[in-house]
């Protein structure tokens, strides 16, 4: 049905992402579809996409495994719990290995991702790479105006 569908196509992108082959990755969107990454931003259409993987991911980091846990989908949505792990090629942090958990969230048209969503918990990752405290104080900051911008944030604050 439609969880193991979305299993497969959360596989085929996350082995494109392994391989640094943007295409594939793109090729798991509708041709407007949007990435939104924890780290890199939102990127739309497939030619972006492409280019994330193969312009910042592998420039960023390397020997990457990206195991995911309990995909469920109702074939307009989808989610799949991960974690994900990487070596930095970072100047400050080169060669530090480091891990990071999440959630993936993603909206789904005609068997394709349509938007691609991440919730991560991402400070512990960035911290064990070595960001400095000041880096880290940004990036959670970034990730508070974001959910903060939400529609569905409305409300909350």
């Amino acid at each position: 049905g439609f969880t193991m569908e979305f299993g497969a196509l959360i596989r085929k992108m996350i082995n494109g992402v392994i391989a640094g082959d943007g295409d594939t990755v793109a090729s798991c969107f509708i041709p407007d579809g949007v990435y939104h990454d924890v780290f890199y931003g939102a990127f739309e259409g497939r030619d972006r996409i492409a280019e994330m993987i193969r312009d910042y991911f592998h420039r960023d980091g390397c020997n990457f495994r990206w195991d995911t846990h309990n995909p469920v989908s109702d074939g307009t949505t989808g989610y799949v719990r991960y974690v994900f792990s990487y070596e930095s090629k970072l100047e400050a942090a080169k060669g530090k290995r480091t891990m990071f958990e999440g959630v993936a969230v993603v909206s789904l048209e005609n068997g394709l991702m349509k938007t691609y969503t991440e919730v991560a918990n991402s400070a512990p990752g960035l911290q064990r790479i070595g960001f400095e405290p000041e880096r880290l104080a940004r990036f959670v900051e970034k990730q508070g105006a974001e959910l903060a911008a939400r529609d569905e944030s409305e409300g909350h604050l």
